[in-house]
């Protein structure tokens, strides 16, 4: 009777063990890993300026060769850019902000694969259009003046930067733009006092 007993029990242990495997075997379990999707660009840019993305596993390792979809809204949640775009094999992405000044929201998303879980971020950020100084140049009877890295040789009629080389700052001089003011001006020089000159 004892040995119907131990049977008994040892039949038990092993349809316990038979229905635990089959229930492990059977039932789908999410292998997949977690992932990072991070926008790295500055808060405030310029238009034109390029927004970047990257995607990576959370040991940093780029993933490549995947859809990242971006969606850019203005501030009254109009979408202005909505793009998908394939990573590289740096795990990056970006698109270009040909958007005017504003306040802007970019939203990206990664909708997951057989291996990483999907994944989605956004970043706040403002365009401001980029200011251009100009530098006012005086002009004196004296042959030479500068202002601000910026001078004029008058008897030459060009303008040159700190660096010696003749640039073009009101549109008006673009003959020379790009040579050395040294050179100019010792062929100027030459021709003053009579010399043959060789342009």
């Amino acid at each position: 009777m004892e040995n119907k007993n131990i049977i008994i029990i040892l039949l038990i242990v092993i349809a316990v063990l038979v229905v635990a495997i089959g229930v492990m075997f059977l039932s789908p379990f999410d292998s997949k890993e977690d992932c990072k999707l991070v926008i790295t660009a500055n808060k405030t840019l310029h238009p034109g300026d390029e927004v970047a993305i990257k995607l990576t596993d959370l040991n940093k390792i780029p993933i490549p060769d995947e859809a990242v979809n971006v969606v850019v809204t203005d501030k009254n949640g109009s979408v202005i850019l909505n793009e998908s775009v394939i990573t590289t094999s740096e795990g990056e992405v970006s698109v270009v902000m040909d958007v005017g000044a504003g306040e802007y929201t970019v939203n990206a998303t990664f909708s997951g694969n057989d291996n990483f879980t999907s994944n989605a971020t956004s970043k706040n950020i403002k365009v401001e259009e980029e200011v251009v100084e100009q530098q006012v140049v005086q002009q004196s009877s004296e042959s030479s003046s500068s202002s601000g890295g910026l001078h004029y040789d008058e008897e030459v009629n060009v303008y040159y930067n700190d660096d010696g080389i003749i640039v073009d700052p009101d549109g008006e001089h673009p003959q020379e733009v790009g040579n050395s003011y040294s050179k100019v001006r010792e062929l100027r020089d030459k021709w003053e006092r009579g010399e043959p000159v060789m342009v």
